[in-house]
């Protein structure tokens, strides 16, 4: 298979599937390297379609249209992570990404796309240095929601639990 019909493959394999799908499961498929991959990737990327990478591997960024977009700035310990991305999923929200504010590089945005308790377990078994690790852990994150009510639920109980930063 050449490049190109490569690249269709893995852009109509993302278009089907919600789960992130990894570049070493595309690579092991087709054959060819996992830099590949993401080479491919990046081309996709550059011809305009919105790919993210998350921990989990790359997903298609469908719009969330009927979803209400909302960033929140929350600073916690690492082990506070668990429980404040478990409340989040648990109100229903996506979370989207995690963004930092670093001194020399600014900020800095993670994919996560986080939907549900399962992915909350995938994520934190991963045993990688969080972001907001560098931060003391203060960040954002972008979430989407259904309702107005769905995010102001999300948010006492993130006051509750000390997560929710205030200044």
């Amino acid at each position: 298979m050449d490049g190109e019909s490569r690249r269709q493959e893995i852009l109509s394999r993302l278009l089907k599937q919600d789960k992130a799908i990894s570049a070493t499961a595309f690579a092991n498929e087709f054959g060819v390297s996992r830099q590949i991959i993401v080479g491919d990737i990046a081309l996709l990327r550059a011809s305009g379609q919105d790919i993210l990478a998350t921990s989990k591997g790359y997903v298609l960024n469908h719009t969330h249209d009927a979803l209400i977009r909302k960033v929140i700035a929350v600073s916690h310990t690492t082990d506070q992570t668990e429980i404040e991305l478990l409340t989040l999923v648990k109100h229903g929200a996506i979370v989207e990404n995690v963004i930092i504010e670093h001194p020399l590089y600014g900020e800095i945005t993670g994919g996560l796309n986080i939907r549900t308790q399962e992915d909350v377990k995938d994520f934190l078994s991963s045993g990688v240095q969080l972001l907001s690790g560098l931060t003391e852990g203060l960040h954002l994150h972008t979430i989407y929601v259904q309702n107005e009510a769905d995010y102001d639920a999300l948010i006492k109980d993130l006051e509750q639990l000390n997560i929710l930063y205030r200044n």
